[in-house]
């Protein structure tokens, strides 16, 4: 065997061996930004859809559809996050090159591209996730397809309310559509709940006349049994279940059933949150009512509430 006994020599091949590391990560992170680019949804542009008027005609419209409103909110985030992704792979692939200045952000993105995580360029700007990078791209492409066809006129019969930046809004444009509607004032307002016996949203055949139908829920801590329609417990080894369909019913001066479980809902698994500029939570969302058969303290111990997205 011959051994290295000179330090000097050592040091040149430690760099060697570390150069070729970098060469070799390098090379797998300008692939990942070209396989990123290439599937990058483009911006959405707001003439694809039936909303763009003149200025007067859209404020009769916005006035007679609140939804237009949290929609056309939430195409500009979407926007915003898609720019932000598509500018910060198009300065890394320059900075890889050469052609620019590798910065902090940059230098951050490209180890977080290397270890399957949102980089916090993209995440400053996007919605809470605790997915893998891989997954959140994933999901990100059939959210902007969600806005996309809603634009384009083909409002969902159920909305996938996992979908949005800002729930909380899309939930009081529902509100105000109703008051519009009745003339009785929002402050009055809020939902009762009913659900459907089945989880996929294709099965469902029309929107309600009032209020909006949810699908894309998870539950954690307990399930819905879809016979009864009542929380039970959760199956041995099954740590999250898919929740039914929802239908949130815009109430005059709602009183739950204290015998109800008022479920709390999630945009993470986290469940932690803070309070936002907005005054709401950047986690929690709205209780839902759950009739349950057992007593709603049984639920508190068991954790139980309803979460937007999983980890993985």
């Amino acid at each position: 065997f011959f051994f290295f006994n000179d330090t000097a020599t050592t040091e040149i091949y430690t760099e060697q061996i570390v150069g070729s590391v970098r060469c070799v990560q390098e090379t797998v992170v300008e692939e990942l930004c070209k396989d990123y680019q290439s599937k990058l949804p483009p911006k959405i542009r707001k003439d694809e859809g039936k909303i763009v008027y003149d200025a007067q005609k859209q404020a009769e419209m916005y006035y007679k559809d609140s939804l237009l409103i949290c929609l056309d909110q939430e195409v500009q985030k979407f926007n915003k996050l898609l720019e932000r992704i598509s500018s910060s792979l198009e300065s890394l692939q320059k900075a890889l090159k050469g052609e620019v200045v590798m910065s902090l952000d940059l230098d951050k993105m490209y180890m977080s591209l290397l270890n399957n995580q949102v980089p916090a360029l993209w995440s400053k700007v996007a919605y809470p996730s605790l997915k893998t990078l891989a997954s959140w791209f994933q999901e990100l492409i059939q959210k902007v397809e969600f806005f996309r066809k809603w634009l384009a006129g083909h409002r969902p019969n159920s909305f996938w309310i996992s979908a949005f930046f800002f729930p909380q809004g899309f939930l009081t444009s529902v509100l105000q559509n109703y008051a519009r509607k009745t003339k009785i004032p929002i402050d009055a307002l809020s939902f009762s709940f009913d659900f459907f016996n089945f989880t996929d949203s294709e099965n469902v055949q029309s929107s309600p006349e009032d209020g909006c139908l949810v699908h894309g829920l998870f539950i954690e801590g307990c399930r819905f049994d879809l016979h009864s329609v009542r929380l039970a417990d959760s199956l041995p080894g099954v740590m999250y279940s898919q929740a039914p369909i929802i239908v949130f019913v815009p109430t005059e001066n709602y009183q739950p059933d204290p015998q109800d479980y008022q479920m709390p809902l999630y945009k993470t698994t986290q469940r932690a949150g803070t309070l936002s500029t907005t005054g709401h939570s950047t986690n929690f969302i709205i209780a839902i009512d759950c009739r349950t058969k057992e007593k709603p303290e049984y639920w508190v111990l068991n954790g139980a509430a309803f979460v937007c997205a999983l980890s993985d």
